[in-house]
């Protein structure tokens, strides 16, 4: 008789980026750590890949990293805030000593292959990018450009590179947060329409469908409740910060938020702290206001709890 081994079964990719213990490391579907990753302060994780910020003095450049084993895959010079997306592909900003680009207001993405293109360039002047969103498949991308520092206007501006288009969606200098569908058809923004106590900004969450160009208000904001930085959980309900004004000061927490009807769903547990959203996998990851990271699904159930765990960065969360 012949005895033929069987393989074990590979281990499930890491689906999920967080900080634990003052290491960076990614994490298994079952909670369970798959690499530590070198110190830096922003990442993101898609299919095999961890992309992370690093620099060497003032150099800035992007990491690339193997999220099962934490071992290098490659390295983007004079890039910051990389965004892992489909296909081998990581999208990234200039970096802020502007050596990429002195205005510091353009995206730009690495191919499979390793080459670099330039996908946008805006203006520049006191204009910076402020956040950036992918659609499912990479090929519409919003960007917010504004300056949140002292003059606190911005704008949304959209990237198709099918068409090799772009096109500026808001004028208002009060727009930004933008987020984009899966499917690349609706945006969901912030617009901001008063300044509160303590420098809040009241937001209203503004729904664009970019075939007609029809606006929908799907929650308004005041100085007694405000709706900042929602994105997209499915098509048809956004995960948003909720800010209430209670007892004279502000609290933060997160609401689901149905765009067809506009019904709210507090996420239990949840605070003002850092929060990530899969549409792939339909799953949340934030930080519950007790301490650690709770990941739920699209109906709010707990899936996985990692109680020493901070700043989660979901695989599918095209943003940065």
């Amino acid at each position: 008789m012949v005895t033929v081994a069987t393989s074990a079964p590979a281990a499930p990719l890491p689906n999920l980026v967080a900080s634990q213990g003052g290491a960076v490391k990614s994490f298994r579907p079952d909670g369970t750590v798959a690499a530590t990753l070198p110190p830096t302060s922003f990442w993101t994780i898609g299919d095999t890949r961890v992309a992370i910020d690093a620099s060497s003095g003032a150099t800035n450049r992007v990491d690339i990293r193997d999220a099962r084993t934490g071992g290098p895959r490659g390295t983007i010079p004079n890039a910051f805030r990389g965004i892992v997306l489909p296909a081998g592909q990581v999208a990234f900003w200039p970096d802020p000593s502007g050596v990429r680009d002195p205005l510091l207001d353009s995206l730009w993405i690495r191919l499979r292959d390793g080459r670099i293109r330039k996908l946008l360039q805006l203006p520049g002047g006191d204009d910076t990018l402020l956040s950036t969103a992918f659609d499912g498949t990479a090929r519409r991308a919003v960007v917010a450009s504004g300056n949140d520092v002292d003059l606190f206007r911005y704008d949304i501006w959209l990237r198709d590179r099918k068409t090799a288009k772009t096109k500026r969606l808001t004028k208002d200098r009060h727009s930004r947060w933008p987020a984009l569908r899966s499917d690349g058809k609706v945006v969901a923004y912030t617009h901001e329409v008063a300044t509160c106590a303590d420098g809040v900004r009241a937001s209203d969450i503004v729904l664009l469908t970019l075939s007609t160009m029809k606006r929908r208000l799907i929650a308004h904001g005041s100085c007694s409740r405000t709706y900042p930085q929602p994105t997209f959980l499915t098509n048809g309900t956004l995960i948003s910060y909720r800010g209430r004004h209670l007892g004279g000061k502000w609290v933060f927490d997160l609401v689901r938020i149905s765009t067809t009807t506009r019904q709210r769903t507090a996420v239990a547990r949840s605070g003002p702290g850092t929060y990530s959203v899969s549409q792939s996998r339909r799953l949340l990851a934030f930080e519950r206001q007790a301490g650690g990271v709770e990941i739920v699904d699209r109906h709010l159930a707990t899936v996985r709890v990692l109680p020493t765990a901070a700043a989660p960065a979901l695989a599918g969360d095209l943003r940065n």
